[in-house]
């Protein structure tokens, strides 16, 4: 009688403990049972290095993960490289597309969605990767975005949100189900961030245990400092992983597994992008909305088909004005404050919709009209055929400019990897800068004809921005230290140019026309020979310094002419070259002062024979 009466306090004392355990977890967050299994997956999007601790971790509870990466920021500083694509691969790892270059596909044309989203999937493909799980950038998307999603040949694609979570949508979905309710947008919890804790995440999995189905964890850094927002620090997702590698072993039935293990399907054949438009030609202006007409739909700061953008620490304004050199509106840069780096507005960063395509072989005029009050320069960006943009070249500096002025710039020839180009007119120092009517136009230019002189400002009359004679720059090598003068003891016009070498080690000192290519440096005809001249005074030697530009656009030393003696009156050095060299394209040179003395020079020419 005794033994029975323990026995009813036990069971009573359990029933009340299960009671408290049942209204502390909620009726949704009892154990599922064998019959409806819950998938987990972990997802993380973008690529960024610090996932690779993600991997570490999984794998050491024995547990995988699908990573969405933005093809054309493989390989960049800050995100993952091919060698890590490989790596996860070799551990059993999803690896799944994210567009080229995370760009917000709602902001662009279907044609540009589907180059986004099929070049993408194209190149992973291309690295040996079985992709066919896709992730929206911003978790932007529309219906025609989904269908370019499913041509392109994914089988599935995460959304993010619409279940329930610890913070929002406490009505919604513990789970999505397995098959998807819609494939082309997986539901999930909001996005972790640093704000959760292990019992948050705790949650969402035994609640989703009531009725079993899939999870898909949507991450994106692995941080423990000075960490993004969107971050979960190593040691609470490892404790994360430790809490939920038993759940799988027991009645539970809790397993972890991949987007393409639980959707599943076929990896399709890879399927071609949108082709971009092809090289404008000649004389064809390809910018658009090149009079800076039309507003952005995301940006009112900006025109359409332009992106504002610059690097460095500097504080930088951009907005439309109506002060207008053509139509009713043109951009305006300020750059208030400036520790280092630039401004500028460009043709946006994309895969056609906006960027000029190029042809190799060929040179582009790019130019601007533009007001200023310090000098700018153009800045000019080529994208390869992955999608990675890069910086490509500049121009000289342009002075000032108070009233409308129209600068121009004939490119060097594209490098061999460029498919498409950008560019804009640069601000690099505490100043306003406006801007309007872009142009981008294949003009190859042509080597000057026999006879005529093919020197830009060859009697340096018209000062440059950076204190020498505009298309003309100071260069030499060694130590030593030149002093420039612009000076009015002049052979020809106004103006001449002194340099004075005050002391030496070793080395040389030489004014020159600027490197670039068919701007200031002369384009040459290869096998032809050309006759340099320049008047000059010295109380020293001198010598002409020839380089020439090779098809790649590099510079390298060609050749030099006898010395030139000392005259205290002006005399002419004159000089006929050798014939050009094969694979010249352009060439520069300089009366050269090799020695502590000066030297004033004027009246510069290069004619071809």
């Amino acid at each position: 009688m005794r033994q029975q009466t323990i026995g009813r306090r036990t069971l009573a004392a359990v029933a009340a403990v299960l009671t408290l355990l049942f209204v502390a977890l909620g009726p949704d967050r009892a154990d599922a049972s064998v019959a409806h299994p819950l998938q987990v997956t972990f997802t993380f999007d973008d690529g960024v290095t610090d996932q690779m601790q993600a991997k570490t971790l999984l794998e050491k509870y024995g547990m995988v993960g699908t990573f969405y990466v933005n093809s054309a920021n493989i390989g960049m500083p800050g995100f993952m490289t091919r060698a890590d694509l490989d790596a996860l691969k070799a551990g059993g790892h999803e690896i799944g597309g994210h567009t080229v270059s995370h760009q917000n596909l709602l902001t662009l044309s279907a044609d540009e969605q589907n180059r986004q989203i099929c070049q993408d999937r194209s190149t992973l493909l291309s690295w040996g990767y079985a992709v066919s799980s896709f992730a929206y950038p911003f978790v932007e998307f529309d219906s025609t975005t989904k269908s370019i999603v499913q041509h392109c040949g994914y089988n599935s694609a995460r959304s993010a949100g619409d279940l329930r979570t610890p913070f929002s949508c406490g009505t919604c979905p513990a789970a999505e189900t397995v098959p998807p309710a819609d494939a082309y947008a997986v539901r999930t919890p909001d996005d972790v961030e640093s704000n959760w804790t292990l019992a948050n995440l705790q949650s969402v999995v035994q609640r989703a245990e009531q009725t079993g189905g899939w999870v898909p964890f949507n991450l994106h850094h692995i941080c423990a400092t000075n960490c993004p927002a969107e971050s979960i620090t190593p040691t609470l997702f490892g404790q994360f992983l430790a809490w939920l590698k038993p759940r799988s072993a027991s009645s539970i039935r809790t397993t972890v597994r991949t987007v393409q293990q639980v959707v599943g399907g076929a990896v399709k054949p890879a399927v071609a992008p949108t082709p971009a438009p092809p090289p404008g030609a000649p004389g064809v202006n390809t910018v658009q909305d090149a009079s800076l007409e039309t507003v952005s739909a995301t940006n009112p700061n900006v025109p359409a088909c332009f992106t504002s953008t610059g690097y460095g620490a500097n504080t930088v304004t951009v907005s439309r004005v109506n002060d207008a050199h053509s139509g009713s509106w043109a951009s305006r840069i300020v750059m208030s404050s400036r520790t280092d780096g630039d401004a500028k507005l460009v043709p946006s960063f994309d895969l056609g919709q906006c960027s000029s395509q190029v042809a190799q072989g060929r040179t582009y005029q790019v130019s601007a009209w533009y007001k200023s009050d310090v000098p700018v320069f153009f800045t000019l960006y080529k994208r390869n055929a992955v999608g990675q943009w890069a910086y490509w070249t500049q121009s000289p500096r342009l002075a000032a400019s108070s009233t409308w002025t129209r600068a121009t710039w004939l490119s060097p020839v594209p490098p061999a990897d460029a498919v498409a180009a950008s560019f804009g007119l640069t601000i690099d120092s505490v100043g306003t800068l406006t801007t309007d009517d872009y142009g981008f136009a294949d003009t190859t230019a042509a080597p000057a004809p026999p006879g005529v002189n093919a020197l830009p400002n060859p009697s340096l009359e018209t000062p440059g921005a950076d204190g020498f004679p505009q298309c003309w720059i100071g260069a030499g090598y060694g130590t030593n230290t030149p002093v420039w003068t612009r000076v009015t003891d002049a052979a020809d016009g106004a103006y001449a140019e002194k340099l004075e070498i005050t002391s030496r080690t070793d080395g040389d000192a030489k004014l020159i026309p600027s490197w670039d290519s068919g701007n200031c440096a002369p384009l040459v005809t290869v096998g032809s020979t050309y006759t340099l001249s320049a008047a000059y005074k010295s109380n020293a030697t001198t010598f002409f310094t020839l380089y020439r530009q090779d098809a790649t656009g590099t510079w390298s030393y060609w050749t030099q002419s006898p010395t030139f003696p000392a005259s205290a009156a002006y005399a002419t050095a004159t000089w006929t070259s050798p014939a050009v060299p094969a694979g010249t394209h352009a060439v520069t040179f300089g009366l050269t002062l090799d020695s502590v003395g000066q030297v004033t020079t004027d009246k510069y020419s290069m004619v071809g024979n």
